[in-house]
């Protein structure tokens, strides 16, 4: 099992539920970010998150569990197939953190006779609190999420598939999924002239795609390369390998 240590703060954390103009009204941090798990099937484990508190007044919290994927751009969408969420569990499942405080939520996992990557995002929504905006009261509901996965242990199938090139500024790239496990890719992609120079190396941040779905991304140069056209050879690994592709790419 392994648990990512990071730190997710409101207004940065990719998984955020609700509205900028909701920032001003909590002030509330989720540590670790996501919890990844690997387990047989028949397994189980727990694992503890933090949730602080930043404001000096009580925060109260309900937890609840939302089945999500992350679509081409990377923004969480709620899925109909349930996933992980019944094989989750949060304890509690309400909370106060009073000012400046913070609490502890157990979450536990029993892993299904299922195969590849399950996920399941524990959802901590704070009270409705009202803000006017543009002459209209309104009532924001800050929510923060913690992405929770299970990957089933001797069922993985990983694969990955890439396309490179195009004709944009940037350079455009598309990223499939296949298989069945989540893959976290990195890497970069080379430019080269038509004549074998190679001119840009452009990096490729860790990029989580999910089983059965895409992504899309866009590798802007800096500074810009001259109109023309290049050979691009993109190089990319995950856990589960090395991964290659290569393309054209016509810069206006």
């Amino acid at each position: 099992m392994n648990v990512l240590p990071q730190k997710a703060t409101l207004p940065a954390l990719a998984l955020l539920l609700f509205g900028a103009p909701a920032l001003a009204q909590a002030d509330l941090t989720l540590s670790p970010a996501r919890l990844e798990f690997a387990l047989p099937p028949g397994g189980s484990a727990e694992e503890r998150v933090v949730l602080r508190n930043g404001l000096a007044r009580e925060e109260a919290l309900q937890a609840r569990l939302v089945p999500f994927a992350l679509d081409a751009k990377g923004s969480v969408v709620e899925v109909e197939a349930p996933g992980l969420c019944p094989h989750l569990e949060g304890v509690p499942t309400a909370l106060v953190l009073p000012p400046g405080g913070s609490a502890e939520v157990r979450v536990r996992v029993q892993a299904p006779k299922a195969t590849g990557t399950l996920a399941c995002l524990v959802v901590f929504s704070a009270t409705p609190r009202p803000l006017e905006r543009g002459g209209l009261r309104l009532s924001v509901r800050p929510e923060l999420g913690l992405a929770v996965y299970l990957t089933l242990k001797g069922t993985e199938a990983p694969a990955l598939r890439a396309k490179v090139g195009g004709a944009e500024e940037a350079l455009p790239l598309l990223l499939e999924n296949p298989g069945n496990v989540l893959q976290r890719v990195s890497g970069e992609a080379r430019v080269f002239t038509l004549g074998g120079k190679e001119v840009a190396r452009l990096p490729v941040e860790e990029v989580p795609v999910f089983p059965g779905g895409y992504r899309e991304l866009a590798l802007k140069p800096d500074p810009a390369l001259p109109k023309g056209r290049y050979r691009v050879v993109l190089l990319l690994e995950s856990a589960y390998g090395r991964y290659a592709a290569e393309g054209t790419w016509d810069v206006p």
